[in-house]
């Protein structure tokens, strides 16, 4: 599979009052064509930050990236804003976490479906754009689709306006979705049909898909390959099935460690990581994770590692991985 997506070395840093807070450290990956990544992590370790600068959603007031984003081999960190409106919903989609916020409230379903879609289809009229909008709405499973185009988004439930968010971002038939939690707050139910639906759409139009998310059940049935992060870096990177049977990082170990199992016996007691992730306005040194870590050595708080590469396509930030490394 070709190369899509090639991220590398990105720091995204924000101003404040603070000093500044670095959000995301030195991150590289890539995203395969046809490929399901998956990003997890604890509340405030830079997935959404990350998902967002990768279109250049952050706010360019307070938010300072570098480092290079080759979409295609164009880096978009370079490209100026009428290049961005060009890729940014057309080449790119985005499924905001929280489809109350994301959609305006003030516009028609219909109108917010199409508005995007003729920006990029000038040769498309109206007419046709509502019926494809329409069929849009039918393809994300919602019920008389001609009449949800004229309603406003409080008339909808949870889950329908996250469906709607998502027909949104389909739209234009993008090469890559960035899905930033889309089954946050839905219930399970719910959020079955959206996973189902993005990835019979990922069979189908072979789209690539970063699926960002803290819900490590919905990595295991859904991705093809992970990545771990932890105070804005990348801690490990591993195929699902290695990641879930051999994970490498400890705090990836501790984090399997807090989901309940029904394969285990009832009395078993969840164990939950003990402390906080450093605040990333402030220095450290050494591993992030090694207060945290029960299997600290003494120099991982006083030496980061680097991020090992291992056998089976994984790798791990972690000096206990030295030895294994390629």
């Amino acid at each position: 599979m070709s190369i899509l997506l090639d991220v590398k070395d990105l720091h995204v840093q924000f101003s404040n009052r603070l000093g500044e807070v670095r959000a995301v450290s030195g991150v590289n990956f890539q995203l395969k064509e046809g490929e399901i990544l998956g990003i997890v992590g604890e509340s405030g370790c830079g997935k959404s930050t990350l998902a967002k600068a990768l279109v250049h959603l952050l706010p360019s007031h307070s938010a300072k990236m570098q480092g290079e984003i080759l979409f295609q081999g164009l880096d978009l960190l370079k490209c100026k804003e009428e290049e961005l409106l060009s890729i940014r919903g057309k080449e790119i989609g985005f499924i905001f976490q929280d489809p109350m916020t994301s959609l305006n409230p003030t516009m028609k379903i219909g109108e917010q479906i199409i508005e995007g879609y003729l920006k990029h289809h000038p040769h498309i009229s109206k007419k046709e754009a509502l019926a494809y909008a329409a069929e849009l709405l039918t393809t994300v499973g919602i019920s008389q689709p001609s009449e949800r185009l004229f309603e406003y988004p409080h008339t909808m439930s949870g889950g329908m306006r996250q469906k709607v968010t998502i027909a949104l971002a389909l739209a234009s038939r993008p090469k890559i979705l960035i899905a930033d939690e889309p089954t946050t707050a839905l219930d399970a139910t719910i959020q079955a049909q959206i996973l189902s639906f993005i990835s019979s759409l990922q069979k189908l139009q072979n789209t690539s898909i970063i699926l960002i998310t803290h819900d490590l059940s919905v990595v295991a049935g859904f991705c093809d390959r992970v990545i771990v992060m932890y105070a804005g870096q990348i801690v490990e990177v591993a195929p699902v099935e290695e990641l879930f049977y051999d994970p490498k990082h400890p705090y990836t170990q501790r984090l399997l460690k807090t989901i309940p199992r029904i394969d285990l016996p009832k009395d078993t007691v969840l164990s939950p990581i003990e402390g906080s992730p450093p605040l990333l306005h402030m220095p450290w040194k050494g591993c992030a994770f090694a207060p945290r870590c029960l299997d600290a050595l003494p120099h991982c708080k006083t030496a980061e590692p680097p991020l090992y590469t291992m056998k089976n396509e994984c790798s791990s930030r972690c000096w206990l991985r030295e030895k294994e490394s390629s």
